[in-house]
């Protein structure tokens, strides 16, 4: 028997390891790439480790493009994004969770049908209403697409949990004086936490990575995003790859610490909601 689970566990390890390596490795090679420089570029492209950093890629795409402001167009679209995913989620988690009303099931679940839909079906209606509305080919009607795609499962994911907070914590907190809205903010939304980063990470990966609703309802330069901005760089200039890959690298890096610092509170999040409701 402890032959069979020192095996098993080897097996286990080994296949982890394989899986992190086959997930991991294309992100470091879009990072690492640009990073060898013009010559180490095209004669040491099959090196793992690149012998010298050559921050030249990186300075051309930033110089030579408008690449800054696509990169704070999309920090800006992500941040939007987030911010009013998260508060929106919240109380309308709130209210379906705590108010009794006919069709409140019914409400929760069409929610999630905006979310399958595949993003160009939504496009194409949301970009007529935003004609009518003279909000089409701005930051804010690209935000509002965005919250389309993040704010059903920031519902569904916040239901979850809401469910799980007894309904008399926030009576204790009436009986001591607090408001309902500061119930909600000062007991509740602590409990929150998991769900609310959770949520969080997945509105600003969405929106910061998005290619679809970018490509068709932004046309102006000057309101592109990094993956839509990166496309018409390749068209229209002669950059090469190595300046591209430094655009994607500069995708990556903001991911790549977000997830560092809030990994466990995500996990959490996810694993707890899969089992709440």
């Amino acid at each position: 028997m402890a032959k069979r689970s020192v095996i098993s566990k080897i097996t286990i390890y080994v296949f982890a390891i394989c899986v992190f390596v086959y997930s991991f490795f294309p992100l470091y090679w879009i990072v690492i790439s640009p990073l060898r420089g013009l010559t180490g570029f095209f004669e040491n492209s099959t090196v793992l480790f690149p012998t010298a950093f050559d921050l030249t890629f990186f300075k051309n795409i930033w110089s030579e493009t408008n690449f800054p402001i696509y990169f704070k167009n999309s920090f800006i679209v992500a941040g939007s994004t987030t911010l009013i995913t998260i508060i929106t989620a919240t109380l309308i988690a709130y209210v379906l969770t705590r108010f009794k009303f006919r069709g409140k099931k019914f409400l929760l679940n069409s929610m999630l049908i905006g979310y399958m839909l595949p993003p160009m079906l939504l496009a194409i209606p949301l970009l007529g209403m935003f004609i009518s509305m003279g909000i089409e080919d701005t930051l804010i009607g690209l935000t509002i697409s965005h919250i389309a795609i993040t704010l059903p499962f920031g519902v569904w994911m916040l239901n979850g949990f809401m469910d799980t907070v007894p309904f008399e914590l926030e009576e204790s907190a009436w009986v001591d004086g607090a408001s309902r809205f500061q119930a909600l903010y000062r007991v509740i939304f602590p409990l929150l936490i998991p769900g609310i980063i959770s949520i969080g990470v997945f509105s600003f990966i969405v929106s910061f990575t998005d290619y679809t609703f970018g490509l068709m309802l932004v046309s102006s330069e000057a309101n592109k995003t990094i993956p839509v901005g990166l496309a018409a760089i390749k068209e229209s200039t002669s950059l090469q790859n190595g300046e591209l890959l430094a655009g994607a690298a500069m995708i990556i890096l903001p991911m790549v610490i977000l997830f560092t610092f809030v990994t466990k509170y995500f996990i959490q999040g996810l694993t707890s909601g899969a089992v709440k409701g």
